[in-house]
């Protein structure tokens, strides 16, 4: 599923040249986004929020390898300013060395559902303004494949604040969740429809570091078990607990590195990039 077209489109909306501008290997700088308001105003001839509303499409619909980037650069689309306009031209450059790439559909017989949940604790820490209260909040991000194929993925910022990794991780969890109940119904219906088996269980893969391994703890275990420092959002975990009981949800633990929501969360080393790309894109 390549978007040739859509991608000339964007570099046309910029700015860039097809043929002469230099190809980036990640669509993002290692740090994140942030306001910048000492940056100086935009300075280039481009629609800033048009040339966002075309890659805010293109990642929701067939790239979700840029939709970090893109949710980073969507923060700032009332008032942008020069590092921004730099920023969406970064995703432009990537998208031109990778224009002919798109997602690989390659479904399995088995319609099994696997959930990548992932979070990024306070990312903004040390980056915005110390007195400005999005500087803590953290970033959800996530993966649902359908035999073997992805179907859904978002990265945003957490509307609450969460005061641990594990409260950031339990948050991403059940956000994903949410988004995993109406899938889990669908496939069940077309997939006794057209005559295709589903699974017996869905399977939710979380990573959960060393440092936060009671979100996997809190998830698991019944019954339920809180701590003082869990306590306040005890009824979030309940209903993230409940939903996996009745729809049949097994939650495992995986390594960092094979995280798919860890694309949806951070800007990743190019290696690393890369090599979640291909697991989640094939390619």
């Amino acid at each position: 599923m390549t978007q040739e077209g859509l991608i000339g489109r964007i570099a046309e909306a910029t700015g860039l040249d097809v043929d002469h501008s230099t190809s980036k290997s990640t669509p993002c700088l290692k740090a994140p986004l942030t306001k910048d308001m000492d940056d100086d105003p935009c300075l280039e001839s481009f629609e800033y929020a048009s040339s966002f509303g075309i890659l805010l499409y293109l990642s929701g619909h067939y790239r979700p390898d840029i939709s970090y980037s893109v949710s980073q650069v969507a923060r700032f689309i009332f008032c942008p300013r020069r590092s921004h306009e730099a920023a969406l031209k970064l995703i432009g450059r990537y998208l031109l060395g990778t224009k002919n790439k798109g997602l690989v559909i390659n479904p399995t017989r088995d319609l099994k559902i696997d959930a990548y949940p992932d979070a990024d604790f306070a990312g903004l820490y040390n980056y915005e303004d110390s007195c400005d209260p999005v500087c803590v909040r953290s970033r959800t991000g996530y993966v649902i494949n359908v035999a073997g194929c992805p179907v859904l993925w978002k990265s945003q910022l957490q509307t609450e604040i969460a005061t641990s990794t594990m409260q950031a991780e339990v948050i991403a969890l059940a956000a994903c969740c949410r988004e995993l109940i109406p899938i889990v119904a669908m496939v069940k219906e077309v997939g006794t429809a057209v005559g295709l088996s589903t699974s017996e269980s869905t399977e939710m893969h979380v990573c959960i570091h060393e440092d936060n391994a009671g979100a996997l703890v809190l998830a698991q275990t019944l019954p339920p078990q809180f701590t003082p420092a869990s306590k306040h959002y005890a009824v979030k975990t309940h209903w993230f607990r409940e939903q996996c009981i009745a729809l049949g949800i097994v939650i495992k633990k995986i390594s960092t590195t094979e995280q798919l929501g860890d694309i949806c969360t951070k800007c990743l080393p190019a290696a690393t990039f890369q090599y979640l790309r291909k697991k989640l894109m094939g390619w």
